[in-house]
């Protein structure tokens, strides 16, 4: 059971990693200057975090500690909870709380919180991972209660959804028709039609763009007013579209 303490330090945190303090009032990074605060720490696994920094394990990173949290010495091991401070060339962040990594009987000093760490040496899953597979799936199931229907269904039709505007972020509307197979949310039978952006727009790039054929769970918003006459249902969001084995998850399956 994840542990509500991780959980906790998770929602407020960017970058989790373990890791091995080199050097004590240093910094890697020119505008993040060295005092009391910074310890530069070697990355020895990265245990969340976005894509960009997946990759830091066995580079050295500047943190910039919690001010009132206790002290670090240079060879201590420990588990970072951060947010960014600066990226490039080196990358500093800013401690939102720690854990130690040992087995058992580790716990958070920092910002107050305790948070027991066990299992992390001992094959079982690590409890910082356990933490952000219930937070993932808390936000999941938050994002679902948000829409106003989630289906089970494959896409039968593929088409251009009106007219083509000339402005920089045009979404270019196209519309999906999806064979509802299972209705989790609503009260959708039969064949949905759904819109969608087709813009390869920065604004646009990350919502998903059905495919003929595709089966999946589909987390379906209602249509602004302005577009009601082009179908009823939009995708809007990069969660709204899921593989469909993903609706355990929302049954609850997933904690």
């Amino acid at each position: 059971m994840a542990d509500p303490h991780i959980v906790d330090l998770l929602s407020r945190s960017q970058f989790v990693f373990e890791g091995s303090v080199t050097a004590l009032r240093q910094s890697t990074v020119t505008d993040v200057p060295a005092d009391a605060n910074t310890v530069v720490v070697n990355v020895t696994r990265v245990l969340q975090g976005p894509a960009a920094l997946s990759k830091l394990a066995g580079s050295n990173v500047t943190v910039q500690l919690l001010a009132g949290s206790p002290r670090l010495a240079v060879g201590a091991s420990t588990v970072l909870y951060t947010v960014g401070v600066a990226f490039g060339e080196n990358v500093a962040v800013a401690e939102v709380g720690r854990s130690t990594p040992e087995a058992a009987g580790g716990s958070t000093m920092a910002a107050g919180v305790k948070a027991v760490l066990t299992g992390a040496r001992s094959g079982r899953a690590h409890p910082v991972l356990d933490a952000a597979q219930k937070l993932a799936d808390d936000q999941f199931r938050a994002h679902a209660d948000a829409v106003a229907a989630v289906v089970i269904g494959r896409v039968s039709s593929l088409k251009k959804a009106g007219p083509m505007i000339a402005s920089e972020h045009d979404a270019n509307w196209w519309k999906a028709t999806i064979a509802v197979e299972h209705c989790e949310k609503g009260d959708l039978k039969g064949r949905v039609d759904v819109l969608y952006p087709n813009s390869s727009d920065i604004r646009w790039a990350r919502v998903p763009r059905p495919q003929a054929g595709q089966v999946g769970l589909w987390l379906l918003h209602p249509t602004p007013t302005e577009r009601t006459d082009l179908a009823p249902y939009s995708l809007l969001d990069e969660n709204d579209f899921k593989p469909a084995d993903q609706l355990e998850r929302l049954q609850g399956g997933g904690q």
